[in-house]
């Protein structure tokens, strides 16, 4: 009996180890595009959120700035850390992609240009914290600024996508 149940046991464990190995050897098996794609490349996926967390807090901002006579200063200065974070984010993260695909001339050119377009998104926020932060508040001129950054990062983030699109078919699944 005692060795019946030794036997269920150790089968009972050997089980447990294929399965907890199992996850890892299906990591493995990823197609060589994978990392390119953004399945597991990070910077792809984190300034693509980031992009996307500004593009969505300025289309928020836009709204409060909308409904309200004046943004109060605690207000701006939230908008202002955290647009900004966003936005830095972002570009560290083009900047590790063009590192990592600097064999890629094409794929380089692609993110410069994504950077170029996140500066001028930068720009924009700039000039709209600038016109919340002066003494007599220009709302036409600060909606004005929220819709030009609002626009400037829809491209970004379109822009983006179709990136990672092309990469997905330029480093698409290997050849087996």
């Amino acid at each position: 009996m005692n060795a019946q149940r030794f036997i269920k046991l150790c089968l009972t464990l050997a089980a447990g180890l294929v399965l907890a190995a199992a996850p890892n050897f299906a990591a493995a098996q990823q197609d060589a595009g994978a990392k390119i794609r953004g399945d597991v490349y990070w910077p792809s996926r984190a300034s693509s959120r980031y992009v996307e967390s500004a593009r969505n807090y300025a289309q928020d901002v836009q709204s409060y700035f909308a409904k309200t006579p004046q943004p109060e200063p605690s207000v701006v200065k939230e908008i202002k850390a955290e647009l900004g974070r966003y936005l830095d984010e972002a570009q560290k993260h083009y900047v590790t992609m063009k590192k990592d695909f600097a064999a890629d001339k094409e794929t380089v050119a692609a993110v410069e240009g994504l950077e170029k377009q996140l500066a001028a998104a930068i720009d924009h926020n700039k000039s709209m914290i600038t016109c919340c932060e002066i003494q007599k508040f220009d709302k036409i001129a600060t909606m004005s600024c929220c819709t030009d950054l609002v626009k400037q990062l829809d491209k970004v983030h379109a822009d983006h996508a179709a990136l990672m699109k092309k990469l997905s078919q330029k480093y698409g699944a290997a050849v087996k």
